[in-house]
């Protein structure tokens, strides 16, 4: 069964806290989307205040930042449980898995869905925790999900061995089965569940449909 991880994306401090009080009473785990304008035109929060929310949440931080190897020591700070890095802006994967590892973080890598395979260094990849998988473009919500995103993750599912592989844009009920039936471990939702009116109900929903 895949695991369904709330995601946060957003500029508001309010909003943050907001959908972190609503996800505490339904999952244990909740991955927070850092964004900042040396890789998106849209980016979110600073980075130092969504890595030290606090919640009773465990916490995973997807880095969308230049040098995402420059906060893996505030996140160790503050209890981070994995820390996933967009490789697009990273001098080096090797040195970024290595030194989270050091600082006793679980550490993933992420591929936006327009960087090319050739650019993931694979024996770095393999003895990662996670490897993320957008299917999206890596930056914004409220995307559709698209089929080369799966075709990628079928890829790793079949090649590779990996203790998760996430999923990670457009995620819904429309779209959720193929994601399981690709191969994803952890399924990482955002406007799917904070767009609807119950929450709590929508949630329940993509957790039947993941099974």
């Amino acid at each position: 069964m895949s695991i369904i991880i709330p995601t946060i994306f957003t500029k508001s401090l309010s909003v943050l806290q907001e959908r972190l009080e609503q996800y505490e009473s339904l999952v244990k785990r909740v991955q927070l989307d850092v964004a900042d304008d040396g890789f998106t035109a849209q980016p979110t929060l600073r980075p130092e205040k969504l890595i030290s929310c606090a919640t009773m949440l465990i916490k995973d931080v997807h880095l969308m930042t230049v040098e995402p190897i420059d906060w893996l020591e505030l996140c160790a700070k503050e209890g981070v449980g994995t820390v996933i890095g967009q490789i697009e802006h990273m001098s080096s994967q090797k040195e970024f898995v290595a030194e989270g590892r050091k600082l006793g973080l679980k550490v993933g890598l992420a591929v936006d869905l327009e960087t090319a395979w050739e650019d993931l260094e694979w024996s770095v990849a393999e003895g990662a925790d996670q490897l993320l998988v957008m299917t999206v473009r890596a930056g914004q919500e409220g995307q559709k999900l698209s089929q080369e995103g799966l075709r990628r993750v079928k890829l790793i599912r079949e090649k590779v061995f990996l203790k998760e592989i996430c999923v990670d844009g457009g995620v819904n009920e429309m779209t959720i089965k193929a994601c399981v039936k690709a191969g994803a471990d952890v399924l990482a939702v955002g406007s799917a569940l904070w767009k609807t009116e119950n929450i709590s109900e929508k949630y329940q929903q993509l957790v039947k449909l993941s099974q």
